[in-house]
């Protein structure tokens, strides 16, 4: 039995684990649909509690100190509790994400945004269960309060061939497709919310691979330049398990005692390098094979970004 004069505490801001999209090869269309730019960057939870900011990663990681003038900008913001999902990017000079100035913040001189396009709680009460229209007329007012580092998402009702052709011209990494009436499902990928990557394609020398039990876990790929090959990515996404014998087979005609490429091992640097501890699990191949990847971007050194292998080509 409900105790009636008793109320219930107003909901504090907090940290809400974020609502996913789901990938898909082809977008949504329609008037149940808005359209948002796919920034490439880490996406963030930014929470105002009275004097105080703070900033969260996708898994809950306390990014206050990493962002500083992104939390001092939240606190200063006066537009009452809050809390707010968005992406955290570095613009290059043509005013795009670049995931790679992110990373190289600690020496880049690029600004880092906020860019902010959901609202989950205002205060004292959450708004989860809101159609997102209802959310975006709430954030858009919040938004007029907006300075740099502090950005609203621009949201677009339109057709989407014209929007897609606009955003691969600008070199734009993907668009975001959500349902105008979808509440958000803190913490779950829901086919509300869709997401698809203008991803680029190319073809790529396979000089070896990371051994695991049956055949191999990744691919090492590379390319010439000049006489010279050179390492670019280590490739692990796109294998079904067919697909991975398959590859298995064609290439272990092909090993060979000598690494074919120049630039390796690597320094330690990232974590990800590829250096002479993890080179001791490497199989070389004679590079003779050619296979086709699609990715997302190469960094300034030349290596791919978010590759995905797609067929051997003969």
């Amino acid at each position: 039995m409900v105790q009636r004069g008793i109320l219930r505490p107003k909901p504090r801001p907090r940290f809400i684990e974020p609502m996913e999209c789901k990938r898909v090869r082809k977008l949504p269309e329609g008037a149940a649909w808005v359209y948002e730019i796919k920034q490439d960057g880490y996406r963030t939870i930014g929470i105002v509690d009275g004097n105080s900011a703070m900033l969260y990663s996708i898994s809950g990681q306390d990014y206050s100190t990493k962002f500083r003038h992104i939390a001092f900008a939240l606190k200063n913001l006066r537009q009452g509790d809050l809390v707010l999902d968005g992406e955290i990017v570095a613009l290059d000079e043509r005013g795009r994400a670049s995931f790679q100035e992110l990373q190289n913040r600690r020496t880049s001189q690029r600004p880092i945004v906020y860019y902010i396009f959901d609202i989950l709680h205002q205060s004292g009460r959450d708004t989860l269960d809101l159609p997102l229209n209802e959310r975006k007329r709430i954030l858009e007012g919040i938004g007029m309060h907006f300075s740099d580092p502090l950005r609203l998402n621009p949201l677009f009702r339109t057709q989407l061939a014209p929007l897609v052709q606009q955003v691969k011209s600008l070199g734009l990494e993907g668009v975001v497709a959500k349902r105008v009436d979808s509440i958000y499902i803190a913490g779950r990928e829901s086919d509300a919310w869709q997401k698809h990557r203008f991803n680029q394609e190319g073809e790529f020398v396979i000089g070896g691979y990371v051994r695991s039990a049956s055949n191999f876990s990744s691919l090492i790929i590379g390319e010439y330049r000049g006489q010279h090959l050179y390492y670019v990515k280590r490739v692990a996404a796109g294998f079904t398990a067919h697909l991975r014998d398959q590859v298995f087979r064609e290439l272990k005609p092909l090993v060979t005692p000598k690494c074919p490429f120049v630039n390796v091992p690597e320094p330690n640097r990232s974590g990800h390098g590829l250096t002479a501890e993890k080179m001791k699990h490497c199989v070389w191949l004679k590079p003779e094979r050619r296979c086709e990847l699609e990715f997302v971007e190469r960094t300034n050194s030349g290596r791919l970004r978010h590759a995905v292998f797609r067929q051997l080509v003969s």
